[in-house]
C-alpha cells in the first residue's frame, strides 16, 4: 500500500524534504549527485532498517550532521500510519505513529520495500549471502512465522557451534543436532516452497524481457536428508568447530539457457535477470498476502538499450505497486504525464504538482 508523503532530513545531500506522492507511480529527474538516489535510499532505510548502496548506515547522515531523519505516511488498511526513522550517534531507532520502540520487524510487516538499482547485477555475480538474504525477505513477506522460525535456527546454529568450539562429547552435541535437523529442515521447506514460485514466475517474466530461457533453482546447502548431512560431516564440524551443512549454506542456481548467468550472461542481462526476481518476489508477495509495497526503480536506463529499458518499465508498470523512479531526464526515461514529476537539485526537491 502506498507511501502518501515523505520526510527526509540530513540524508547524504537532502535537507528539509517534503513530497507528496501519488499512489501509483512518481518520477524523479536531475543531475548526478543531486540527491535522487539518495530519496530511494531513504524510502529503502524506512522498510529495511538499511540503504542498498552501504552497509555502514552511519555513512548516510549529511556531512556536519549528527543525525538524520525519515518519516513517511503509510496508508494500509487500519488507516494512515506514520513511521519515522532516525539515524544518530546511538544508532537506529523506529517510531510507529509516534510510539517509541518500535522494530524493522514493526515496520516490515506493514511495509514492504523493494528495490532494482543499477548494481542489482550483484544478486546473480554476487555471493551466495546476497542471494540468501534476498530469499529470506521474500519468505518473509509471504510467510511472516518464517521470521521466528529463521531467529530460533540461528540460535540454535549458535549454540551447537559453541559446543563443538568447546569440544563437547557426542552425547552432549545430540540434543543440539537434533534441534538443528528440525527446525533446518524447516526452514529449508518454506524456502524451497517459494522459490519454486517465484522460479516459475520469473521464467515467465524473463520470456518477455531477455526472450530467453531462465531456470531458478534452490540449492538448500546439504545434499539428502539435514540428518544424514549433519551425521557425514561430524567429524570435520568437530575438527572445523562450526556447522557446514544447513540453511546458512543455501545458495540459488540461475541458468540462462543451461548456464550459469552469472559466467555467460553480459552486465545489462545481468542486471535485467536480477530484476525478473525482485519483479517475480513482488507478484507473489501481492498473491500470497495481498501486499502492494512499494517498488524503487533507481536510474533504470543505466546499461539498457532503449528496447530493454521500455520492455523493463513495463513490467514494473504493470505490477500493483507504488513506484518511484529516478532518471537524469525525461527525454532519456520514457514517462507517462499523468503522474507526477518532480525535479532534485542540490539536497532539494521541487514540483509534482499534487
Amino acid at each position: 500500500m502506498p507511501l502518501e508523503r515523505l520526510r527526509v532530513d540530513g540524508l547524504r545531500v537532502l535537507t528539509g524534504v517534503d513530497c507528496r506522492l501519488h499512489p501509483e507511480r512518481n518520477y524523479f529527474f536531475g543531475p548526478n549527485g543531486a540527491g535522487k538516489t539518495s530519496l530511494l535510499e531513504a524510502c529503502f532505510l524506512v522498510g529495511r532498517g538499511r540503504s542498498f548502496r552501504t552497509r555502514q548506515t552511519r555513512k548516510l547522515i549529511q556531512h556536519g550532521r549528527s543525525s538524520l531523519s525519515v518519516t513517511v505516511d503509510h496508508r494500509c488498511a487500519e488507516g494512515v500510519r506514520r513511521i519515522g526513522v532516525k539515524v544518530g550517534p546511538e544508532g537506529l531507532s523506529y517510531r510507529i505513529d509516534r510510539q517509541k520502540g518500535a522494530s524493522i520487524t514493526d515496520v516490515a510487516r506493514i511495509l514492504a520495500v523493494d528495490v532494482i538499482d543499477p548494481s542489482i547485477h550483484r544478486l546473480i555475480e554476487g555471493g551466495p549471502s546476497e542471494r540468501r538474504r534476498f530469499i529470506d525477505w521474500g519468505v518473509f513477506h509471504v510467510e511472516h512465522t518464517y521470521l521466528e522460525l529463521w531467529k530460533r535456527y540461528r540460535r540454535i546454529l549458535g549454540q551447537r557451534n559453541a559446543a563443538l568450539k568447546a569440544r563437547m562429547s557426542r552425547a552432549g552435541l545430540e540434543p543440539w543436532t537434533r534441534a538443528l535437523t528440525e527446525t533446518g529442515e524447516a526452514v529449508s521447506a518454506m524456502r524451497a516452497e517459494y522459490v519454486a514460485r517465484l522460479g516459475q514466475a520469473a521464467a515467465e517474466i524473463a520470456g518477455r524481457l531477455l526472450g530467453r530461457r531462465l531456470e531458478v533453482v534452490f540449492r538448500p546447502g546439504w545434499q539428502g536428508s539435514l540428518a544424514d548431512a549433519l551425521r557425514d560431516d561430524l567429524e570435520r564440524d568437530v575438527a572445523l568447530g562450526y556447522t557446514q551443512a544447513g540453511p546458512q549454506r543455501a545458495d540459488l542456481a540461475v541458468r540462462l539457457e543451461g548456464h550459469q548467468a552469472a559466467d555467460e550472461a553480459s552486465r545489462g542481462q545481468q542486471k535485467l535477470i536480477a530484476a525478473c526476481l525482485v519483479i517475480a518476489h513482488v507478484r507473489e508477495a501481492w498473491a500470497a498476502a495481498g501486499r502492494s509495497g512499494v517498488l524503487l526503480v533507481d536510474d533504470p536506463a543505466a546499461e539498457l538499450d532503449r528496447g530493454a529499458l521500455e520492455r523493463l518499465l513495463k513490467e514494473v508498470e504493470a505490477l500493483p505497486s507504488q513506484l518511484l523512479i529516478t532518471g537524469l531526464s525525461p527525454d532519456l526515461l520514457p514517462v507517462d504525464p499523468r503522474f507526477p514529476m518532480f525535479h532534485v537539485e542540490q539536497g532539494r526537491v521541487r514540483g509534482g504538482g499534487l
